[in-house]
């Protein structure tokens, strides 16, 4: 784990990092801090990919932006991304990480993300870093540039300076987070976590799963999801090929308007709302002829519906129950409940309880998760435990104890 002595704040630049020369030297001094903080700025809303404008990094002693327009090769950073022995920091990562693993063909890893270690100490989550900044360094940010225009050059004196500010209290907010999760005993649970980011980045999300993330009613049936599953895997590829985001190119609502009622004809496709007229000649022979081979298919061979989600009285108060002593387990270990689980993991894992299904797999029952609520849990629901709470000085303390 990375420590540090963060005796000042790191110095801001005056200019941007331009040259091939001054990348180059820049990742060497990274290498050699050993480790470094870091943020990306990006233009996610015209392209299937997206568009990354600025890379802020900073070490204990000073910050840098660095301008990926100027630079013919940003490899050596997205080296270091992946480079299991230089440490890396950065807060609500996600997206950063995901640009890293798609821009430098490599895995990142040894990252620790501070919005996640602050929910691992019971700060909440998920935290912004303004409110972290507030905390630990008693400043107040200027968000006012989050939506910027960062792809125009030069950049303007505001755009600067939030830029730099994004990342110069990040290593002192790192290093008093770690601190807390070391009081704790918690920094292995921080760090595996935080390890989660990096999880299969570079492995393409299968298309035909796609259309999961669009909502459609209960009452389509196996042919109007097998409909909507293989417009949606198309609608993906045709995105990546014209480089626009896949709801730029086709709607969800005309993807699930073709599907609900499956045209036969040109003019039939034509006339559903939103579907882009322009088009119609280039695409429509496509869809109807994608519709065509799906009525003939045996509906054996067809998707089948999700299970009805409606729930028995007996099963709401199970996922209510589980919820409740979900939230009193985290609050009683100071963690956030968000950072931890999900309602929606909890009423699968009543799903589960219900149907007498295997648990193995189910989230809850893996690596740290399992030790930090996940066995506590089940002893619970089970009444192996039962729940001794109080609060002090309004803070709540939980108990585990042998249930009599």
């Amino acid at each position: 784990m990375m420590t540090h002595s963060v005796p000042t704040l790191p110095t801001g630049p005056s200019s941007l990092v331009n040259t091939q020369t001054a990348f180059d030297s820049l990742c060497a001094e990274l290498r050699t801090a050993g480790s470094f903080g870091f943020d990306t700025e990006f233009i996610g809303e015209t392209s299937f990919h997206p568009i990354l404008c600025l890379v802020q990094v900073t070490t204990d002693t000073h910050v840098a932006l660095i301008d990926p327009f100027a630079i013919g090769n940003m490899q050596p950073l997205w080296d270091l991304i992946a480079d299991a022995g230089v440490g890396k920091i950065c807060h609500a990562g996600a997206q950063d990480v995901a640009i890293a693993a798609q821009q430098g063909g490599k895995n990142p890893i040894n990252i620790m993300d501070t919005q996640v270690m602050a929910g691992m100490i019971g700060l909440g989550y998920p935290l912004s870093y303004a409110k972290l900044v507030e905390l630990y360094a008693d400043v107040k940010l200027d968000k006012a540039h989050t939506y910027s225009a960062w792809d125009r050059r030069p950049l303007k004196a505001e755009q600067f300076d939030y830029a730099v500010d994004d990342v110069r209290y990040l290593m002192l907010i790192y290093q008093k987070l770690l601190d807390q999760l070391a009081n704790l005993k918690r920094t292995a649970w921080g760090q595996a976590a935080c390890e989660e980011l990096c999880h299969d980045l570079l492995k393409p999300p299968d298309p035909r799963e796609v259309y999961k993330k669009i909502k459609f009613p209960k009452s389509f049936k196996p042919l109007n999801i097998a409909i909507l599953r293989e417009l949606a895997a198309w609608r993906e590829q045709a995105a990546f090929e014209h480089n626009m985001p896949p709801r730029t190119f086709m709607a969800d609502e005309v993807l699930r308007d073709i599907a609900r009622n499956p045209p036969a004809k040109l003019a039939t496709l034509g006339r559903i709302e939103n579907f882009p007229a322009t088009e119609l000649n280039t695409y429509g022979p496509f869809i109807l002829e994608l519709v065509r081979t799906l009525r003939e298919t045996p509906e054996s061979e067809l998707p089948t519906p999700p299970p009805n989600n409606e729930q028995s009285p007996r099963h709401r108060l199970l996922i209510d129950t589980l919820w409740a002593g979900a939230q009193m387990i985290c609050l009683g270990q100071s963690i956030s409940t968000a950072v931890v689980t999900s309602q929606a993991e909890i009423a699968a894992l009543a799903d589960l309880l219900l149907g007498n299904i295997s648990l193995a797999d189910h989230p809850l029952m893996q690596g740290w998760r399992a030790e930090c609520l996940g066995k506590p849990l089940l002893d619970f629901i089970n009444g192996r435990q039962v729940l001794d709470a109080a609060c002090n000085q309004k803070m709540l303390s939980v108990v585990l104890k042998p249930a009599r």
